[in-house]
């Protein structure tokens, strides 16, 4: 019995780095199509939190170890619950791995702000999402998605006492946070920079 529990607890371990693979390459794909899409100019600079990575990277890897484990207790269990379950749960987890998977590739790719084409560009910020966003799983269909935010349309900066920023403007407000207040002061400093003027909490100086 003690033998048989430990194949299965192998089996469970090398099905769910396995299915590990997959999410790591669709991530890198997405990525990939991210730089492409949103081709960087000479005079842009990139703001990339390599710590934020750990928050979709554990999301991913808890995904990939339930379905591991769903995958081996369906092979064991009755075979009728394996037809009606399996293609419904393998439908599930492929679409959530796949959003999650983006949502790693554009953590990775982080702010791009851009003076040639007048751009910040930043993962998609739902701070701003209501009640109805989250009952139609807006928050799932947004993950991995890039927004745009003209760089000379920003007219404040604000941040909070911990990592977050917030930009204004016309276009309302984003946010962006990171896990260290020295990204985040990073990010401050390339707006304001690539705006060639001082935007503060208070506005313009």
């Amino acid at each position: 019995m003690a033998a048989k529990k430990k194949d299965d607890s192998d089996l469970y371990i090398v099905l769910g780095m396995v299915l590990f693979i997959p999410f790591l390459v669709f991530a890198w794909r997405h990525y990939s199509r991210l730089k492409r899409d949103f081709a960087a100019s000479t005079s842009s600079q990139r703001i990339f939190d390599t710590a934020s990575l750990w928050y979709p990277l554990g999301l991913g890897g808890g995904l990939t170890a339930v379905s591991a484990y769903l995958i081996l207790s369906l092979a064991q269990g009755p075979w009728y619950l394996s037809v009606v379950l399996a293609p419904c749960l393998a439908f599930l987890f492929l679409y959530l791995g796949r959003q999650v998977a983006r949502w790693l590739a554009a953590t990775y790719f982080g702010v791009l702000v851009d003076p040639l084409q007048d751009r910040v560009l930043l993962p998609c910020d739902t701070a701003s999402y209501g009640i109805a966003d989250y009952i139609s799983f807006r928050f799932l269909k947004d993950m991995g998605t890039v927004d745009s935010v003209p760089l000379s349309a920003i007219t404040k900066i604000t941040r909070e006492a911990g990592k977050s920023l917030y930009i204004h403007g016309a276009f309302g407000s984003r946010a962006m946070t990171f896990t260290n207040k020295q990204k985040r002061d990073e990010c401050i400093a390339a707006i304001e920079s690539a705006s060639r003027r001082s935007i503060r909490a208070g506005g313009f100086e």
